[in-house]
């Protein structure tokens, strides 16, 4: 009986560790909203022309763990 009664207790530590792992996770910040930025390029004969750029946000598929600050 006393081995029933320590299995039950390492089960419910169990499940108390990863409920505290749980509850404390921040998930990831939302991606910004895009907008439009302005390049410096450098044409032919050194001519330098303003260009502006505006990609849409697009999401990145993660296959290590996010560093988080």
């Amino acid at each position: 009986m006393q081995r029933v009664w320590i299995v039950v207790l390492s089960v419910w530590a169990m499940l108390a560790i990863v409920a505290v792992l749980a509850w404390s996770y921040r998930p990831p910040a939302p991606l910004p909203a895009s907008a439009a930025q302005t390049v410096v390029v450098k044409g032919t004969n050194g001519k330098q022309q303003l260009v502006t750029v505006s990609a849409p946000a697009h999401a990145t598929t993660a296959t290590s763990a996010v560093a988080r600050p």
